[in-house]
Formats: structure tokens, C-alpha cells, sequence
């Protein structure tokens, strides 16, 4: 299995006490990031690029992971992608910013829930 870039596993590591995930959660997201990019590395996904997410996420519900672990690994992964997109977002005004997250959290909150399964659709739409 592939390790974190070093550069990356930093920032990452800053990020997560940033958004305040829990201490005794971090091992999971960080073991989430690595499993999203030996995923990639494997079947010659694009890290980088917000669709393989999906993909991944599917792979996931393929190994029976459960709804609360996709759910983790979906919400780890988008950590990630704001460090990749960090410079790109400098160009976003912020009430747009926000629009985003807002609509991101918004989709977070109802996927999950009882009798909704996560699927690719659902999860493009967040992450987009």
C-alpha cells in the first residue's frame, strides 16, 4: 500500500484539527486518504480529480463497507481535496464559497439517513 506524501500528510494532519475532527477519528480519516489513493494508483484513477471519489465510494459498497464508513471516507476525501484545490479556490468569491459548502453540507446531512443508500449520483452532487 501506497504511504501519504509526506508535504500532504501535513497539511492533512493540520486540516483535521482545523475542522475539528475528533482525535480518535483521525487514524480513520488518514487510513481513508490512503486507501482513496492506493485506490487510485491501482485502477489508474486521477487523485485529483473529483469523479474517481465516486468510483471509489462504489468500491467501497462493493467490499460491504457500511453507510457510516462510506460516509467517512466521502467526508475524509473531500479534506483532501481542499488541499489539492486549495490555489484554484483563491478564485472563488467567498458568498460563493459559502453557497458551496452550504449545498456540500446540506447533501452530507441526508445521505445516510435511514432507508437512502449512497449512490454515485448523490455523491457527485455533493462534491461538485
Amino acid at each position: 500500500m501506497k504511504k501519504i506524501p509526506a508535504e500532504i500528510r501535513v497539511l492533512y494532519d493540520a486540516l483535521l484539527v482545523q475542522k475539528k475532527i475528533p482525535e480518535k477519528s483521525r487514524f480513520y480519516y488518514t487510513k481513508w486518504l490512503r486507501y482513496y489513493l492506493d485506490f487510485c494508483f491501482k485502477y489508474g484513477f486521477n487523485q485529483s480529480n473529483k469523479e474517481s471519489l465516486a468510483y471509489f465510494i462504489k468500491k467501497l459498497k462493493e467490499k460491504n463497507q457500511t453507510e457510516q464508513q462510506q460516509k467517512q471516507a466521502l467526508h475524509a476525501i473531500s479534506i483532501y481535496f481542499d488541499i489539492e484545490f486549495a490555489d484554484k479556490d483563491k478564485n472563488i468569491p467567498l458568498e460563493n464559497k459559502k453557497r458551496i459548502l452550504s449545498s456540500k453540507k446540506e447533501g452530507l446531512k441526508t445521505m445516510g439517513k435511514k432507508g437512502s443508500a449512497l449512490d454515485i449520483g448523490q455523491i457527485l452532487k455533493i462534491i461538485f
